[in-house]
């Protein structure tokens, strides 16, 4: 069970805070991290997604995870690296890694503008504005790199009073989701349901089948 950056803010209505964008930054590093720790350059499939609000997953468990399904609908112009518009050839992990560097950047950015009114600027302070700038360099061998995000990121924890960052990734997925018990759905005669939770309504598909379904919430699918 997931939510995506994009339905936790929409439930919201309003922005990141300061303090959820790094922790959205960190979690987000440490799992492009360990991504990067596992795959090559040679297995591009586990590497073609693009990070973008309806592709960065939060985790009920506290952590993030990236997807590039059911976001086909979606503009991702604007989060996408200028050397992949531009179709360059990417050579290297170090290459592949920058791309989703900046991704992540613009997508934090977004997060932070969420439903601010165009006459309010945003509200970052100089510390993460100076990381964010630095991830979305149009130039890709002068954008920061996963590694010195963490690093930023860890001075910013052993400076402030913050809270874990897993805590406030935790309390996004709950904008959302909520009690699973005050969850509520009903289906219609083309078996999809709609679930209701948080004033919220979103449409679910099921799985083409003549018998009525009585299912429990997680093993209903997002769309």
């Amino acid at each position: 069970m997931h939510v995506s950056l994009a339905e936790a803010l929409e439930v919201r209505g309003g922005p990141l805070q300061e303090e959820e964008i790094w922790a959205v930054l960190n979690q987000s590093a440490e799992s492009l991290q360990e991504l990067f720790r596992k795959v090559s350059i040679a297995d591009p499939a586990a590497l073609g997604f693009i990070i973008s609000p309806w592709s960065l997953l939060l985790l009920p468990s506290g952590s993030v995870s990236f997807t590039d399904e059911n976001i086909s609908n979606q503009d991702l112009r604007a989060f996408t690296a200028p050397e992949v518009l531009q179709n360059q050839s990417l050579t290297s992990l170090s290459d592949v890694e920058k791309i989703h560097i900046y991704s992540l950047g613009m997508t934090l950015y977004w997060g932070a503008d969420h439903e601010v009114p165009q006459s309010q600027p945003i509200k970052l302070g100089d510390h993460l504005n100076s990381i964010l700038l630095g991830m979305c360099e149009d130039v890709i061998y002068a954008r920061v790199s996963v590694r010195t995000v963490l690093d930023a990121c860890s001075a910013h924890i052993r400076n402030s009073n913050c809270a874990p960052s897993f805590s406030y990734v935790k309390h996004l997925v709950k904008l959302v989701l909520g009690n699973l018990s005050g969850v509520s759905y009903s289906c219609n005669s083309k078996y999809s349901c709609i679930l209701k939770f948080s004033s919220r309504i979103v449409l679910v598909s099921l799985p083409d089948h003549p018998k009525t379904w009585t299912l429990p919430f997680f093993f209903l699918s997002w769309i």
